[in-house]
């Protein structure tokens, strides 16, 4: 189906320029392809009814793990393998282009879509969703970059401005956008929030950022109901706006009786909706699903698998066969997942943690810890009646393991959370267990940091399960036996305390959040200060052991190369994660900043050796309106985490 924008008329181009219902394009009556648009960016959410959000049900889907467990994977291929699989899903179902990936930056650990989003780091926010991006497309579905840009806490979303210097905007924040539109995404979706002042749908300087700057070339869409004023949105450079609004409706008529937007400007538009549509018509002739729901489901086990980490282990793991284990907590038995528009509804039943460790040869027996965790998750910050029971069995078990973490609700998109401990319930609970434990284990399920510093010296193992989708509780149980080795990496700092993180000490209201931290986001800030942190950021433990050797540097071409030797000097295979960083001696940034990274896996007693090649240019730091570098040396560091530095080395740029 073609359609010639020249034999339209103003008003069907105005018409084009928003949605005919909540999850499509106008058609113009047959004009174009009606193309279909759904939730991400953790598995397909896909509306029965195409007129609401989702009220009248959603069809089940592979729920994966969010997109911090995949980025704690360190592995972009199952970035790219999780895109294919999510392509497949809307093959199934009918969807043209899907709403996904987030790649807003973690700038602090309440804003409650922290699980959505991959990293507090830019590069690993942009790399992983680069991938996500080309497997999602390389299978004929479209995909959508979001949220353009700076939408940091959920808090007023629709009206409130992130204050943000030039600089700071370009390096943290626009950073992961400008690498992922490297993989061409169908679409752009702008932010709620302003930036400086300006609503994002009618931020002209920053959408022309996108155009100019990054090179995208496609639609530019709303998220939904952003758009406040649609004449202001076109003009500014908003291709599409989303749902289909009578307000917004009422406006474009306006501009079409006024004819008050240039013909071009509208035209410009339209053409992008018009060939976005006969892409997904050619697109949805050349779809075949390549893989069974069974195979998605695990690729969703895998990824689940290599994003654990392993935060806290005194000896207690991996768990032997012979072994007595006693399981409780809710997490154990009720699926824990972030809510929103990105809550999947799981295509198969959550079976428990200890039903998952008995399939893998354990001895597992099950303890009710509170009154409600077969229910309501949600009340067991209210209740923990049956604790002392709990305390009772574990005196007579080998091992404990309590599952704790933030209950479905708790972490959200529409509102933040007000803190990172959890409930004061589960913090008693696990000190009273572990005090009548032989050995304890706390499985943690969460989206985004936890702070453990009223328990963590009790306990002998802390897992991070994560919100790992329908698949955590078979993850999580094969790290626990041995059958997996953690080969996870953190991809944000915890904190000691929220207080210590220095984007919770700037001024915000309801009008205006100033990002007065500057650069001092994430690892950048507590590296530059010397602050102690609960787990650094790339850190993960292994049941292997790892050396690094025979670190060579060179500087070619505006590339850099950096060779290093890995050694497992373990009895046991193992996966480990090569990080590098490099950084200056200028004081006014970051001395160490993540520019590459290698996964590798080494069977026992075996050595490799690796190259990670990096961009000369990605050095260069955005100052007086432009990128430049600002030394002409620079340090090299290769390690386990940005604090555990293994190799180090001086170029000259």
């Amino acid at each position: 189906m073609v359609c010639d924008v020249e034999k339209l008329t103003y008003g069907e181009k105005l018409k084009l320029l928003l949605a005919e219902n909540y999850w499509g394009n106008n058609s113009l009556g047959g004009k174009i392809y009606s193309f279909v648009v759904a939730d991400g960016p953790l598995g397909l959410r896909r509306a029965k009814d195409l007129t609401d959000g989702g009220g009248k049900g959603c069809y089940p889907s592979v729920a994966y793990p969010s997109a911090q467990m995949l980025s704690q994977t360190w592995n972009t291929a199952l970035a790219r393998e999780m895109g294919n699989c999510l392509a497949y899903d809307c093959i199934d179902l009918g969807v043209d282009i899907l709403l996904g990936p987030g790649v807003n930056i973690k700038r602090t650990p309440v804003a409650g879509r922290n699980f959505e989003y991959f990293s507090e780091d830019p590069y690993i926010s942009g790399v992983f969703a680069a991938e996500y991006v080309r497997g999602i497309q390389e299978k004929h579905v479209g995909a959508t970059v979001k949220h353009y840009c700076a939408n940091n806490l959920e808090y007023c979303r629709h009206y409130v401005s992130s204050e943000v210097d030039e600089p700071v905007l370009h390096e943290i924040y626009l950073k992961p956008f400008e690498l992922a539109v490297k993989a061409n995404p169908y679409m752009v979706m702008t932010s709620y929030n302003l930036v400086n002042g300006v609503r994002m749908s009618e931020n002209a300087r920053l959408i022309e950022v996108l155009r100019k700057d990054f090179g995208f070339d496609g639609v530019i869409v709303t998220d939904w109901e952003a758009c406040k004023d649609a004449k202001k949105s076109i003009e500014a450079g908003t291709t599409m706006i989303f749902p289909f609004n009578a307000e917004r409706e009422r406006e474009l008529g306006e501009v079409a009786n006024a004819h008050s937007v240039s013909e071009e400007t509208v035209d410009a538009a339209a053409r992008k909706i018009i060939a976005l549509a006969e892409k997904c018509e050619s697109d949805k002739k050349l779809r075949k699903a390549e893989k069974s729901v069974e195979e998605r489901i695990r690729v969703a086990e895998g990824i689940a698998e290599e994003g654990i980490v392993l935060l806290k282990n005194n000896g207690v793991l991996p768990l032997g066969k012979e072994q007595n284990v006693l399981f409780t907590g809710a997490p154990c038995k009720v699926y824990y997942a972030g809510e929103g528009s990105s809550r999947v509804v799981p295509c198969r039943e959550y079976e428990g943690l200890d039903e998952e460790y008995k399939k893998s040869g354990g001895r597992a027996y099950y303890c009710r810890s509170t009154y409600f965790e077969l229910m309501s998750p949600w009340m067991n910050r209210l209740c923990g009646a049956d604790i002392p029971v709990c305390c009772k069995m574990a005196e007579g078990a080998d091992v404990t393991v309590i599952c704790a973490g933030n209950e479905p609700g708790a972490e959200s998109e529409f509102y933040d959370r007000e803190r990172i401990t959890l409930s004061q319930v589960e913090e008693q609970a696990i000190k009273d267990i572990a005090a009548h434990s032989a050995k304890t284990v706390v499985v943690l399920f969460a989206g985004a940091p936890i702070d453990m510093t009223a328990w963590i010296d009790c306990v002998d193992a802390v897992v991070w399960g994560g919100f790992g989708g329908q698949c955590s509780a078979g993850a999580i149980a094969a790290v626990l036996s041995g059958g997996v080795n953690p080969s996870g990496r953190l991809t944000e700092t915890f904190p000691l305390h929220l207080a210590d993180v220095p984007a919770e000490q700037c001024y915000r209201d309801s009008f205006v959040i100033q990002y007065s931290e500057g650069l001092n986001v994430g690892y950048r800030y507590f590296e530059r200060c010397g602050k102690p942190v609960l787990f650094p950021f790339g850190y993960g433990l292994s049941y292997s052991e790892f050396v690094y050797s025979a670190l060579f540097t060179k500087v070619s071409g505006g590339e850099i190369l950096v060779s290093f030797s890995v050694e497992n000097i373990s009895q046991r295979d193992g996966k480990e994660v090569a990080q590098v960083y490099i950084g200056s001696d200028c004081k006014e940034y970051c001395s160490k900043e993540l520019k590459g990274f290698e996964k590798i896996y080494l069977r026992a007693n075996e050595k490799k050796e690796v190259t990670v090649r990096i961009e000369a240019d990605s050095l260069r730091h955005y100052t007086g309106g432009t990128w430049r570098y600002v030394s002409d040396e620079y340090t090299i560091y290769v390690g386990k985490n940005v604090n555990d530095v293994q190799l180090s080395a001086k170029i000259k740029i």
